[in-house]
């Protein structure tokens, strides 16, 4: 019974490892590679990069399945991305949707990755600058041709100038005959012929839907001039108003959302602006809107900078670390604030530390004629509000004009 017993444990142990790798085997015997699906169906733009970098930084070495359904976009923008795939070597597919299409910017990002699937009533292509200057027009035709060689097509120059010169679009079976893309009925034929199996879906966060409104040429344009104009408005206005730091938000606002600077800059900005009110806040008196206002902009700041972080980055060492340095500032902060506290404490004006004041005559002290007294430790010239006082007397003051006093007689 015993033995019996143990016999099946044994074949228990080595069969559920042979059954798990089972479970991860596609049709072809070829053991399926987890992946994450991404939906690319907006216009590709700053708010797309900063999509596609939080993937690659939250998925480090997966593979990527890109769903493509867009009219393409801005050159910098989709040139960052293939940058980005090329540089990284990242693996990713590419699938248009039956009836989908991927034109312009969208079709350049596409030729970056390993294979393009299309299904029925799909189209692909017109990569075709705008505006069309003869520079541009070469870069792009080289850098298709480079992408497309890498793919392995063949005439890859021939299809290269009629994608980029004559804005050449491929339905899915002239793709597939030129050796652009294969034909797939539905996203489980692309799972089956690659050999991937869905993981994780993925689509753009209402953060990344903001910069892709931001990046308009003409939305990023009038930030660019409203910032500049907040910054003059701050240099030529009579002590700090926050107009600077709102000026310099939008500055690098534009400048991000045009692709022009990488997303840690941006966080950075926000957390630095957003420490810079809270120190105004701390050192100068307000109405707390200065130190809400920082706190936000800190807040969203290291909340992005998280978003991007890859979670296998964040060990325990690192949570620690940052509680401590969070606590530090904290304690500093409270600190500041007590002692700026303290020297705000309202101290007494002269005429408020005069008024009432005892002292006494150092000479005759008349009506129409100065004298001089004694007061609060210094002297002063005073004139007398009734009657002549003797010198020696004790005065009292009763008014304060500037740096003259009117004092009477003390009992």
């Amino acid at each position: 019974m015993i033995l019996k017993t143990g016999i099946c444990l044994i074949s228990i142990l080595f069969l559920v490892p042979m059954f798990s790798t089972l479970s991860n085997v596609g049709v072809y015997g070829v053991a399926e590679k987890s992946s994450v699906l991404i939906d690319l169906e907006a216009n590709i733009d700053g708010g797309v990069v900063a999509y596609i970098e939080r993937i690659l930084s939250q998925y480090p070495g997966r593979v990527l399945v890109f769903r493509v359904n867009s009219y393409g976009g801005y050159l910098a923008a989709a040139d960052k991305i293939v940058n980005v795939i090329l540089e990284r070597n990242i693996e990713c597919y590419v699938w248009v949707p039956q009836g989908g299409f991927a034109v312009s910017a969208a079709a350049l990002i596409s030729l970056a990755c390993k294979r393009i699937y299309m299904g029925p009533g799909a189209v692909i292509g017109g990569i075709s600058p705008i505006p069309a200057d003869p520079k541009t027009v070469e870069y792009v035709k080289a850098r298709v041709t480079s992408l497309l060689e890498r793919m392995g097509v063949e005439n890859a120059p021939k299809i290269a100038e009629d994608l980029v010169i004559y804005a050449k679009t491929y339905t899915t079976s002239e793709a597939s005959k030129i050796g652009l893309a294969i034909e797939a009925g539905s996203l489980e034929d692309v799972m089956r012929s690659s050999g991937l199996r869905i993981e994780l879906r993925e689509e753009p966060s209402t953060w990344e839907k903001l910069l892709s409104v931001l990046s308009n040429p003409l939305v990023s344009e009038i930030m660019l001039l409203t910032g500049v104009i907040l910054i003059l408005a701050e240099i030529f206005t009579t002590g700090f108003q926050g107009y600077g730091i709102a000026g310099a938000l939008m500055i690098i606002l534009a400048l991000y959302s045009m692709a022009l600077l990488p997303v840690e800059i941006l966080h950075l900005v926000l957390v630095l602006s957003g420490g810079v009110l809270l120190a105004i806040e701390v050192f100068t008196p307000g109405f707390g809107v200065f130190g809400i206002i920082g706190t936000t902009l800190v807040a969203i700041g290291l909340a992005l900078t998280l978003s991007t972080t890859p979670l296998h980055a964040l060990t325990s060492p690192i949570y620690v670390t940052i509680g401590g340095l969070l606590a530090i500032t904290g304690l500093f902060l409270y600190i500041a604030y007590s002692a700026a506290k303290t020297v705000r404490i309202k101290r007494k004006s002269r005429e408020e530390i005069l008024m009432g004041a005892v002292g006494y005559a150092k000479t005759e002290i008349k009506e129409a004629e100065p004298g001089v007294v004694h007061v609060a430790g210094e002297d002063w010239t005073a004139y007398s509000v009734k009657d002549t006082i003797p010198q020696g007397c004790k005065v009292r003051v009763m008014r304060v004009n500037g740096l003259k006093l009117y004092v009477e007689k003390a009992e």
